[in-house]
């Protein structure tokens, strides 16, 4: 085995390091660091160029660490030499326990870090490649998927103790590469930014303590991650609809297409090409082609035809597991949209959650009344529309703020809700001061004459919240609130559930469809799967009016124009 010391190299060098099968420990200097590892060569690992570019990855979005030709480089510091040379003897006493881990020295401070190392998101012809994507594997075997008492979650003591933030978090490659308490809201949250070429994303968390915010930001930086781009196999089929048929393929006009022409899609019509992967019909029993764009919200190549979002994303300690959580996802946005667009007049709940409680109380001290609403529809998943409506005299402030929540626990609903409008109020001022631009009344007074104007979800929240806005939430009415009543459904057992609700909704001419988006390296070390849930036929949740989606949707029964939605 060998050392190979590189002070001055190019991106596109690294992928020739140790190809030739014989196994090279590389020693790199770049600026004020140096960096061992990964070994590579002459057995399996990470290649260092994966290793590089996550690194360059977590540095900032702006480096160009896909250009092959960028130099990367510095001098090696003499006084770190014997530090250099005992780390060295380290990984060369046992070089297999370093293939996919680095060793970094600051030589500005002399400490050493070490740090696990993967193969890049979108897989690597030298250390992963991916798989085809193709029907077979797709193909879902069911089993019982039991519970852990008290909750809708299956045990998985692999996220236990600090083994999440252990296996997720690292400033240095990723794939989160920050943890952020927030401190300035009405409860302990948390926000997980993750490395990612579609811009900044993160996961967040928002309950009762700091420690669990951390435990729900992490795992929705894993939902976050998977749902982005394909990480699990490669796409290879690429066809139009009229190719495929019915019987291999979702129809496109059942997802709901753009409601108005967009410079960001193409027209559909079913002879239209675009690349499709394969999920599985739960309603069927069979695997289903799905447009991909309709599945992942990054930056996808290819034809698109509609704009996606993180709608029917789910993770969970299976996969079953994760399909009913995007199940409940794409129940809750359906019902907000159809009592929204449809002005269905909503049942009001009684808050009993002690969390909601304090919000509610939080909220009345800055002048809103906290109002929730059964959203239920014909999903029949319990669905929660929360509304803070203000009730003080200040002219500028915001008139209402929107959120929602859904699951088979009505009062974790609630939660849900509140937990979301009551940050989104706490949030507003401190959006305005940073973009006051943004939020000028002129500008939003604007969007609410050209509703065609709006872009941004920021924007769908703020011009609901004119005073002029208000009478497209006047058929909320806060009378005789009632409890909420949980569903008749089996909550010992995950895939009875899921069967459940694929049953019921299929009565509805409703087909479940998941898609595992499931990271092979989350998934071996910590038990974590992930899918998108697709039911053609339900309504999307979109942001910008240009990409709203509501057209061929025949359970949607407006009169008039559709006023845009104020969901956050």
């Amino acid at each position: 085995m060998s050392v190979v010391v590189l002070c001055d190299y190019a991106v596109g060098d690294l992928r020739h390091v140790g190809a030739d099968g014989v196994a090279v420990l590389p020693v790199r200097h770049d600026g004020a660091v140096t960096l061992l590892g990964p070994v590579v060569g002459g057995g399996p690992g990470v290649c260092l160029s994966c290793a590089e570019d996550g690194r360059l990855a977590a540095q900032s979005a702006v480096v160009p660490r896909r250009d092959d030709g960028m130099r990367v480089g510095g001098v090696p510091s003499p006084a770190h030499g014997p530090l250099v040379d005992a780390l060295t003897a380290l990984v060369l006493a046992d070089p297999d326990a370093y293939r996919d881990r680095v060793l970094a020295i600051r030589v500005d401070v002399g400490t050493v870090a070490e740090h696990p190392v993967r193969t890049r998101p979108e897989g690597c012809p030298v250390c992963g490649p991916l798989p085809d994507d193709t029907a077979a594997s797709a193909v879902v075997a069911r089993a019982p998927a039991p519970v852990s008492p008290g909750t809708l979650r299956g045990a998985n003591p692999r996220t236990g103790g600090d083994a999440l933030r252990a296996a997720l978090v690292d400033p240095r490659h990723g794939p989160v590469d920050r943890l952020t308490p927030i401190g300035d809201l009405p409860l302990p949250a948390v926000s997980a930014r993750i490395v990612t070429d579609d811009g900044q994303q993160a996961g967040f968390g928002r309950t009762a303590t700091f420690a669990e915010s951390e435990r729900v930001a992490l795992f929705e930086a894993v939902e976050r991650l998977a749902g982005m781009r394909p990480r699990r196999t490669r796409t290879v089929l690429e066809a139009s609809f009229a190719e495929l048929g019915p019987e291999r393929a979702v129809d496109p006009t059942r997802l709901g297409l753009p409601d108005f022409p967009s410079p960001r899609v193409t027209p559909y019509t079913p002879d239209t090409r675009t690349r499709w992967v394969h999920g599985w019909s739960y309603s069927r029993g069979t695997t289903v082609a799905v447009p991909e764009h309709a599945v992942y919200w990054g930056g996808t190549p290819g034809t698109r035809f509609l704009h996606e979002t993180s709608n029917g994303c789910g993770t969970g300690n299976s996969l079953t597991e994760a399909v009913l959580y995007g199940l409940f996802e794409i129940a809750e946005r359906d019902a907000f949209l159809m009592a929204w667009y449809q002005r269905t007049p909503l049942r009001a709940l009684v808050v009993r959650d002690e969390l909601a409680l304090h919000l509610s109380d939080r909220l009345e001290q800055l002048d809103y009344r906290l109002e929730c609403y059964d959203a239920t529809n014909d999903l029949a998943v319990p669905a929660v529309l929360a509304l803070a409506r203000y009730t003080g005299a200040a002219p500028s402030a915001p008139r209402a703020f929107f959120a929602a929540g859904a699951g088979v626990d009505p009062d974790a609903a609630v939660r849900s809700a509140v937990v979301e409008v009551a940050v989104d109020v706490e949030s507003a001022a401190k959006r305005a001061r940073a973009d006051p631009a943004e939020h000028d009344r002129e500008r939003l007074l604007r969007l609410l004459r050209e509703p065609e104007l709006i872009r941004t979800m920021e924007d769908h929240v703020a011009v609901n919240g004119l005073p002029e806005a208000a009478d497209r939430y006047d058929f909320l009415r806060p009378d005789d609130p009632v409890a909420p009543a949980p569903p008749d459904v089996p909550l010992d057992d995950l895939d009875a559930l899921l069967e459940h609700y694929v049953t019921a909704w299929a009565a509805a001419d409703l087909e479940v469809i998941a898609v595992d988006l499931t990271d092979p390296p989350v998934r071996d070390r910590l038990g974590l799967h992930s899918a998108k849930v697709v039911v053609p036929g339900t309504l999307p949740m979109t942001f910008g009016e240009r990409d709203r989606r509501t057209r061929g949707m025949p359970r949607l029964r407006a009169t008039g124009p559709l006023p845009p939605h104020p969901f956050p």
